[in-house]
């Protein structure tokens, strides 16, 4: 029985990559991210550069713990120590903002409206 699959095996011919799929066009998919990976749009120094508006560099360079003269920086101008405090700046900004959106509590409504104090749920013992 061993002999008779080697032997079918010798008889397959080897088919190469392009004989299997028929083309050696790279899939759309594959191109699709490529293209992300390559873009510089999706890189931090093109976000902090040219996206951020002031405001947001400010509030990102204070959450960093930087100065004031590191804000007018380019991203490639901060060391790398300051450009690892902006990726960790805006790691614990998505933090705060999940914990108020995960509950709900984001809307500038409840931002606005006084809460009401904690009763005690009257009849329940």
């Amino acid at each position: 029985m061993l002999a008779l699959d080697q032997k079918n095996q010798a008889q397959k011919p080897k088919l190469t990559v392009v004989d299997r799929i028929g083309t050696t066009d790279i899939p759309k998919g594959l191109i699709a991210i490529k293209a992300l990976l390559g873009n510089k749009r999706f890189k931090p120094h093109f976000i902090y550069d040219s996206v951020l508006n002031a405001h947001q560099r400010a509030v990102l360079c204070y959450t960093a713990g930087l100065s004031k003269s590191d804000i007018s920086k380019s991203f490639y101008g901060l060391t790398d120590e300051q450009r690892l405090g902006i990726q960790k700046a805006v790691l614990q900004l998505d933090k705060i903002y999940k914990a108020f959106n995960k509950v709900n509590a984001i809307s500038p409504k409840l931002f606005l409206e006084q809460a009401y104090e904690d009763t005690p749920i009257q009849g329940v013992k």
